[in-house]
C-alpha cells in the first residue's frame, strides 16, 4: 500500500442529532437505542438520542473519563480513566448502571502522570481470539493498541500502529470493533478513522476514511452497534 493510496473516501453521516452531553468523550449503544455516553469531567450519563440526557449516580467520583464500552453479551459496561488508567465495571439494568468494581488499571507507556490511554472495546469472542478481549487506544507517545483479557486486564499484545497509518492519522481518540473484528481507531482533531485488521499478531492498514472535524467541535468518541452501524459523538457541541 503506497501512500497515495491510503485515502479512501469522506464518511457519509445518515443522520445528525444533538447528545445532550456537549463535552462528550466516549460512547456505547445500549439495546433500546439509546446510549451511555461519559463526560471526562461530569462522569456518565444516559441519552436518548433526542437531545435529552440524564446523569447517572454512579461514577461521578472519577476523574477525567475517556472510554466506555459494553460488553458483548450486554450485561456488563466498563469505563476508562485517562488520569490513571484505571477500569472501572457497572452491571447495566436497564437505564441504570449498578454496583462499581475497579478491575485494575491500563500500564504506563510515558513518564507523564496522565496514563494516556483514551479509549476501550471489547471484541467478542471468535472475532480477534476465542476469549473477549478488552482493547484499548493510547493516545500519544507512543500511540498503541492495546490487548487485554477482559476480566483481569491482564496484558496480550501492544500493538505499533503500521507505518502508513502513522503518517495519516493524528492522536487516538478512540477504539471500536465490530463482530467481524474490524477495528475501527479514531483521530478526532485530524478528522480521520483508521480501518485496521489484525494479521498474524500485527495491525494492518485497510483504509481510511475523512471525517468532519472543527476547533469547537471534535470527534472524541465512536461506537459500532450489533447492526454494524458505527456513531460518533463529538466534544464540543455534542453531536452524535
Amino acid at each position: 500500500m503506497t501512500e497515495k493510496s491510503v485515502e479512501c473516501g469522506q464518511v457519509i453521516v445518515s443522520s445528525s442529532r444533538t447528545l445532550g452531553v456537549n463535552e462528550a468523550s466516549g460512547l456505547a449503544r445500549i439495546g433500546d437505542a439509546s446510549f451511555l455516553v461519559v463526560d471526562d469531567e461530569h462522569g456518565i450519563f444516559h441519552c436518548t438520542g433526542d437531545g435529552k440526557s440524564v446523569q447517572l449516580d454512579v461514577g461521578r467520583e472519577l476523574i477525567d473519563l475517556e472510554g466506555i464500552a459494553i460488553t458483548p453479551d450486554g450485561r456488563f459496561v466498563c469505563v476508562l480513566s485517562e488520569d490513571d488508567g484505571g477500569v472501572w465495571r457497572y452491571r447495566i439494568d436497564g437505564h441504570r448502571l449498578h454496583g462499581g468494581e475497579r478491575l485494575g488499571t491500563l500500564p504506563p507507556l510515558s513518564k507523564k502522570k496522565n496514563r494516556g490511554w483514551e479509549g476501550i472495546a471489547f471484541a467478542a469472542p471468535g472475532s480477534l481470539d476465542m476469549r473477549t478481549v478488552l482493547l484499548a487506544a493510547h493516545q500519544a507517545k507512543p500511540r498503541r493498541v492495546g490487548l487485554f483479557d477482559a476480566d483481569t486486564l491482564e496484558q496480550r499484545a501492544l500493538l505499533r500502529l503500521p507505518k502508513e497509518a502513522r503518517k495519516t492519522i493524528g492522536d487516538l481518540n478512540d477504539i471500536a470493533v465490530d463482530g467481524n473484528g474490524r477495528i475501527l481507531l479514531l483521530s478526532g482533531k485530524t478528522g480521520r478513522i483508521a480501518e485496521m485488521r489484525l494479521e498474524s499478531g500485527t495491525l494492518a492498514l485497510v483504509r481510511v476514511y475523512r471525517i468532519e472535524t472543527s476547533k469547537d467541535d471534535v470527534p472524541e468518541g465512536i461506537s459500532v452497534d450489533a447492526e454494524g452501524r458505527v456513531w460518533i459523538c463529538t466534544d464540543g457541541k455534542g453531536m452524535l
